[in-house]
Formats: C-alpha cells, structure tokens, sequence
C-alpha cells in the first residue's frame, strides 16, 4: 500500500470483498485481449474501430494498474509474457461467462413477452387451470394472455391457439402433448338432505331420476363404472341435465340429486358435512389433464415458460 492511500472497512464477514473494478477500466481489458487474438495493436486498433495509440494507451494502463508487463514490445514485434499469457487465459473466461449472462438475460426478457392465446374448459379449467394462468400472468407482464374459457372442443391448429389444456392426449397430426399432474379421481356426492328422502343403497338405485348428469355435446346418460372388480355400464334417466361441472357442483350441493364429480372439488364439502360420498365401491374411470401445443410452436420461448410453469404448479 503507498504512503497517505486510504484503507476500505473490513467488510462483514458474510461479504465477499470485491476488487476495485472502476480502477480497471473494462474497455482495457477488453482491448488488451484483442492485441493478444489479432497477433498486434495495429490489427487490434482497426477492430476495435479506435487509434492505434489509443490501444496502446489503454493496455499500458492495464499493466500499470497490474504493476506487471504483459507484452513485450519491439520495433516490430509484439510478444506475450509469460504473466499475459496467464492473465488472458484468465479475463478470457470471465469475459466469457458475462457475455453468456447477458446473452441468458437478454433472452429471458425475450422469452417473457408477447401473445399467446389459451384454451380452457370453462368448469375444470376454470377451477383448476384459470388460477395458475392468473399467477402466470401476475409474473410475467409483458406477456399478454388470451384465454378462451369454454367447453367446446376448439380446433387449436386453425384457430391459432398456442396452447389448450383438455382431458385427454393430442390425437391430431401436427399437435404435441403433456400430462399435467396426477390423475384425479372421480367421487359420487350427494347433499345429506337429498339422500334423506332418496336412499341409494346400491347401484340400481341411481337409474331413477336420481341423478345430476352433465351435457357436453349430448348428455352424458351413460355410466361406466367398476364394482367389486366388475366393469358394469349403467343408463341414467337423469333428475336434471347441466352443462357446466362448477354448477352440477351447487346444485349437488342443495339438493338436487347425486352427482359425479372430481375429488379436488368436493374433498373438502364431505369433510365439512355438506355433501356424501356414496356408494364409494364404486370405481369410475379417473383423468388427467393434458396440455396441448402446436408442434410448429414447440421452440416459442414464451409457450414453453407457460408450460413449465404449469407443470412446475401441478406436480
């Protein structure tokens, strides 16, 4: 240290101490590597697009700055020491990764913004997907979302949509697909005032205008289900027809009759009391949920960063 400079606070322990780098401008650096590719400061300079004195003058800051010499100068020749060989190979590769960092978080800025179009169903979707779809957006703002929240099976190729979640896996040409969590299970609920006065002891009893059926393009009169390791189909006379899973939901709820709906909607009403799973014996075919993308939009940035992160929510 010379006489009169002044000495920095020893940092915390928990820091780790920095060199000074406003003392070693970068633009030296990077023009002292440059003499050393090119082979001489007057190849350098023209790469850099500066004077050839102003190369030299910024590598002779450099190895002043180092108190060390890294090119041995002639009249004709310039020649590396051995202490600029090393430090080359050093700054190289710091030079290196911070031009991979910039270029990772130029990207990244890329990768989060612009359209992109989604399509959900308006009950499970709206339930389970619109959710972390509005965390998503939360996150990323520069993306704008557009969501179709409807149950028609949308033509996601034709349409232009660039990503659709749906119950099952893409069967179309020119469309990939994902699993997305777990399989869900399917319960059979009814509210305990309903089976008050409409006991259901066994299967046969739901045949009866009993029962809450769902229409998606027909109704869904039609159930398949297992018992005691038998697989049997039943014909429903239903009680009333619904379209939409969230209002088969409610009026399962108040009374209407007995419904099939997924474990994740109504776990918590039969641990509260307010609806009954009946007939649990009864096994009835899971699902999952699947995304679905456009295979020629597979390396779109911003659709994979949707993907990921509706994955990463429904492990």
């Amino acid at each position: 240290m010379s006489a009169g400079e002044e000495t920095l606070p020893k940092p915390p322990r928990y820091h780790i101490s920095m060199p000074r780098i406003n003392e070693v401008p970068f633009t030296n650096i990077v023009t002292f590597l440059k003499v050393v590719d090119s082979g001489s400061f007057s190849a350098a300079a023209r790469e850099l697009g500066v004077t050839q004195s102003t190369a030299s003058r910024r590598v002779v800051e450099l190895e002043r700055r180092l108190d060390v010499r890294l090119i041995e100068r002639t009249t004709r020749l310039q020649l590396l020491t051995e202490a600029g060989a090393r430090y080359a190979e050093k700054v190289r590769a710091i030079i290196v990764e911070l031009a991979e960092a910039e270029a990772e978080l130029s990207q990244h800025r890329l990768d989060a913004q612009g359209p992109l179009r989604v399509s959900i169903s308006s009950g499970f979707g709206r339930l389970a997907i619109l959710p972390a779809l509005l965390e998503f957006v939360r996150s990323k703002p520069l993306v704008q979302l557009d969501i179709d929240l409807s149950d028609r099976y949308v033509d996601i190729l034709n349409e232009d949509f660039d990503l659709a979640i749906r119950l099952r896996p893409p069967e179309t040409t020119g469309l990939q697909g994902a699993a997305l969590g777990p399989r869900i299970n399917l319960w059979l609920c009814a509210s305990p005032d309903f089976l008050n006065t409409n006991p259901i002891a066994d299967s046969a009893d739901l045949t009866d205008r009993r029962c809450i059926v769902q229409r998606t393009y027909a109704p869904r009169i039609v159930w398949d289900f297992t018992e005691a390791g038998t697989q049997k189909r039943l014909s429903i006379q239903p009680r009333i027809v619904i379209n939409e899973i969230e209002a088969i939901h409610q009026a399962a709820r108040v009374g209407i009759g007995a419904a099939i709906l997924p474990e994740f909607m109504v776990s918590d009403d039969v641990s509260k009391g307010h609806l009954i799973r009946i007939l649990p014996n009864l096994e009835f075919p899971d699902f999952q949920f699947h995304m679905v993308w456009p295979s020629h939009k597979e390396a779109l940035s911003r659709l994979r960063i949707l993907r990921n992160h509706l994955a990463q929510k429904f492990l």
